[in-house]
């Protein structure tokens, strides 16, 4: 895991600041050879395979402008080719394309963050630990390398390289198809990437931070078969566009991403509401500016970030905008 003396990088899936980039966890630690891909004790579902064309889109109105919103979800289906007519037309006629979305908290100290790089087994629970060893033996591998990861890093390898198991990519197949569709019609695309903070880490909320992040690998742990089902249903919802299965899963979604939130290093409670609400300001802002600005937009945001509660779809409902629901 890379970090940067003065800025932590954190990818925005679902919660502005809240998540860690888990393609570079994914590339960090790479399990190769075939034996690697070998599914695990969990009920099997059959993944979709071939192409697929997704979930529909939001329609925001504002008279004449319209914004299009297309809600992402990772990971999907290995084998499947996403391909959304819908989407592909949208953006030739479209000014521009907003996305990726993605944020950095910058932090005026990062010694605190220093400190907490002790190895796991100096911060787990005797039992914790020995619970950890054995799931990443299962599903990642014996990689002494892992010992070196905070606690939610831990959590968020071991999440993914599970998915992984059960034939579900992280491979980001869908802005790629963006790109070059984007591309052949000459649409610019304009990345919304926002900067957070400065925070300035204290004790106490360091303290707090570590015991959270502690909590959260075990809750990932507890419930890790049972997400590992979700994943797949939720993959074959997306990729299927099959709306009423992905909103049922929405607010199981909000929990655990409020738990990573709070796991975080340098954020206390206060700190993850504010940098929320500051992250949450900037996106409403900018999808406000674009409909003003444009006839047409596209933007592109994780599909939980759009509808959960108070998400971007009823923010700009009770802004005024008149919003189409997909069909």
């Amino acid at each position: 895991m890379r970090t940067e003396r003065r800025i932590v990088r954190i990818a925005v899936r679902y919660i502005a600041f809240v998540c860690l980039l888990q393609t570079v966890l994914l590339n960090a630690y790479a399990v190769e050879g075939d034996d690697a891909r070998t599914a695990v004790g969990v009920p099997e579902e059959v993944l979709v395979l071939g192409e697929q064309p997704g979930p529909g889109l939001w329609k925001v109105s504002k008279g004449a402008h319209t914004l299009w919103i297309l809600g992402t979800y990772v990971p999907t289906p290995q084998g499947m080719v996403w391909r959304s007519k819908q989407v592909e037309a949208v953006i030739a006629a479209s000014n521009e394309v907003l996305g990726p979305y993605s944020a950095s908290l910058r932090v005026k100290d990062d010694k605190p963050y220093q400190s907490q790089r002790a190895k796991l087994k100096d911060v787990l629970p005797r039992r914790v630990h020995a619970r950890w060893l054995s799931l990443r033996d299962k599903y990642i591998g014996e990689d002494p390398e892992t010992e070196k990861l905070l606690p939610t890093a831990a959590a968020l390898l071991l999440r993914a390289r599970a998915y992984e198991r059960i034939g579900l990519s992280y491979a980001d197949d869908v802005w790629r198809r963006i790109y070059q569709v984007a591309g052949s019609h000459t649409v610019p695309i304009r990345r919304l990437e926002y900067e957070m903070g400065p925070v300035a880490p204290d004790k106490s909320s360091s303290r707090r931070s570590r015991e959270n992040a502690v909590k959260y690998l075990v809750e990932t742990m507890d419930r890790l078969e049972v997400d590992m089902t979700q994943a797949r249903a939720r993959a074959n919802a997306w990729a299927t566009g099959d709306m009423p299965v992905l909103q049922t899963l929405v607010e199981a979604d909000a929990s655990y991403a409020q738990s990573l939130a709070y796991s975080w290093p340098f954020l206390g409670p206060e700190d993850v509401v504010r940098l929320q609400r500051e992250a949450e300001n900037k996106l409403l802002s900018a999808l406000e500016r674009a409909l003003n600005r444009n006839e047409t937009t596209l933007v592109v945001l994780p599909i939980h970030l759009v509808w959960r509660d108070n998400g971007v779809v009823s923010s700009l409902r009770a802004a005024g905008y008149f919003v189409e629901e997909p069909s």
